[in-house]
């Protein structure tokens, strides 16, 4: 029995034994318990953190302004439509005046209308009473096109527009609704600007400019990304990701490529005469900032400079240039040197040799002509601003002494199944191309529709820009999609003062991120004899007028 009572004594001795360890084990887990719940109550309450048992989501307020688009990109955010109920709210106008503005998201909208308009402006109380549903009696327009995203973003901005005067339309179809009327207008963002449209200035300020007076136009938009919330690593981490999915701003500068493009050059004859009393400025002083202003300057100069070339008779039409006059080119900040003209070789190839030579010691590059007929006939490639543009010319028509062959130096004679192979290869390769001709030159506004065909095919290959380099008096346009077609720009220094030939447009050409999105005609009038110079308001109109009604294009 004593045996039994020494068993029984260690069973529960081991018992108790273990009921101790389990109530230490328990103090202790009580105790790391307590020292989890002091840093919660200190350190995680100042920065919040994610766990797999507690998540912690912050939402976010995207006003209807915002475009669809950017909520798309950031989709995994809880989102809400009450704005006291977020953390984050991207807006226009600031929720709440006491937020604080963590980033700001620019957007440039633009007014546009049918590319055949006169009229270059309008002003902003003119939309603001088109948008209200009182347009102004001396107003040409009473219609607003825009699409649903544009409409509540000016929503936000204006209050609800008057159903009457404003239309809405998907991306699709606002051009084409916008050229069936003749009081219509365009409010687009500007990454929907396309060529088929003229772009007004909004109180004398273009969203085409570079560069741009962002501060003074009314069609900026700036949103705001504000929060209320003291900034944890969550928010900051949210602040992030939305800033780095949706662009700082819709127009960047650094990504335009601004391009200037001219008619018939000829320093010769009476303007040589002007620029020898006058100075190498005097022909180009008063549209050099046209020019200046681009990346890309264009001529197509149509005679060579000669060490022996006399002084020529007003009336002849075998022409040349004397050498030093170059410098009337050097001071447009010429670059780019179009060389289809018939002139060429009116004083000897080896005069055009050496001119080649010329504008090679200068870093010009050529086109549409050159030192044989293989380079002659090949296309140049440049990039600017991250955009890829190709130039490629030929001359149908010739003098035959004018043409390049295969061992003599002169202009492209087209090959057309060559010359177009070449535009589509380009276009392929990723290159905005601008093809010329030397076409036929006859004294009118448009060629008849025979003669439109070759520069259909050159659109039709891929061409974005197609130019006619030929004419003296300045021609119509066409378009062949999105491609723009100018038949002829007239001339730009040559001394032809016939009141017909001295008007002459100086196209501006804008590519943006990799697309022609619009040109912009310049226009000016030539004055003794040697001197572009931009036109009034009424001379400007009236070519226009004339150029757009023999057009055809509405």
């Amino acid at each position: 029995m004593e045996w039994t009572n020494i068993i029984l004594h260690s069973k529960y001795k081991n018992l108790i034994i273990i009921m101790l360890l389990a109530i230490l084990i328990s103090s202790c887990s009580l105790i790391q318990m307590n020292e989890t719940d002091i840093l919660l109550s200190t350190e995680a309450k100042a920065v919040p953190s994610l766990t797999p048992f507690q998540p912690l989501v912050y939402k976010v307020y995207w006003s209807p302004a915002v475009p669809e688009e950017w909520i798309q990109q950031n989709a995994d955010f809880q989102t809400t439509q009450n704005p006291d109920e977020a953390a984050l709210s991207l807006s226009i106008t600031k929720v709440n005046t006491e937020e604080k503005v963590y980033g700001a998201i620019n957007r440039i909208f633009a007014i546009g209308v049918p590319f055949p308009t006169i009229a270059d402006e309008i002003s902003l109380s003119t939309i603001n009473a088109i948008w209200e549903g009182n347009a102004l009696a001396d107003s040409e327009y009473s219609r607003l096109f825009i699409t649903e995203s544009t409409k509540r973003t000016f929503v936000e901005l204006w209050g609800d527009p008057n159903k009457n005067s404003i239309y809405v339309v998907s991306k699709e179809e606002l051009v084409t609704e916008v050229w069936k009327f003749k009081d219509a207008l365009a409010l687009i963002p500007f990454e929907d600007i396309e060529p088929k449209l003229k772009i007004l200035r909004v109180d004398g300020i273009s969203p085409l400019d570079r560069p741009m007076d962002i501060k003074n136009y009314m069609l900026s938009v700036t949103y705001s990304l504000t929060s209320k919330e003291t900034i944890d690593t969550v928010v900051h981490n949210y602040i992030n990701q939305i800033l780095s999915t949706i662009p700082v701003t819709n127009r960047d500068e650094s990504k335009m490529t601004v391009i200037v493009m001219t008619g018939t050059t000829a320093i010769t004859r009476v303007t040589t005469r002007k620029i020898e009393n006058y100075g190498y400025d005097y022909p180009v002083a008063l549209v050099k900032d046209w020019f200046l202003s681009a990346d890309l300057r264009h001529v197509s100069n149509e005679v060579s400079f000669g060490e022996n070339c006399p002084d020529l008779s007003p009336v002849t039409m075998r022409f040349c240039s004397k050498v030093d006059q170059i410098k009337v080119l050097e001071n447009l900040g010429v670059n780019i040197v179009e060389s289809t003209g018939n002139h060429l070789n009116d004083y000897g190839t080896e005069n055009f040799a050496k001119t080649l030579e010329m504008y090679r010691e200068r870093g010009w590059l050529v086109f549409g002509g050159g030192v044989n007929q293989a380079v002659a006939q090949a296309p140049i490639r440049v990039e600017k601003h991250g955009n890829k543009i190709a130039f490629i010319g030929c001359n149908p028509v010739g003098f035959t002494s004018a043409w390049a062959t295969a061992d003599a130096p002169g202009a492209a004679e087209c090959n057309l199944e060559y010359y177009n192979q070449q535009i589509s290869q380009l276009k392929s390769e990723g290159y905005i191309v601008i093809a010329t001709f030397q076409f036929q030159e006859i004294d009118a506004y448009m060629y008849d529709e025979f003669y439109r065909t070759d520069f259909k095919i050159a659109a039709q290959s891929g061409a974005d820009i197609v130019q006619g380099s030929q004419a003296h008096i300045p021609m119509g346009f066409d378009f062949v999609g999105n491609s723009l077609i100018h038949y002829g720009l007239g001339n730009f220094i040559f001394d032809q003062m016939e009141p017909e030939n001295i008007r002459e447009f100086i196209d501006r050409h804008i590519i943006y991120d990799g697309k022609y999105i619009n040109t912009e005609l310049l226009t000016a009038k030539l004055v003794d004899w040697s001197r572009p110079t931009p036109m009034t308001e009424g001379e400007r109109n009236e070519l226009l007028n004339d150029i757009f009604k023999a057009s055809k294009l509405r």
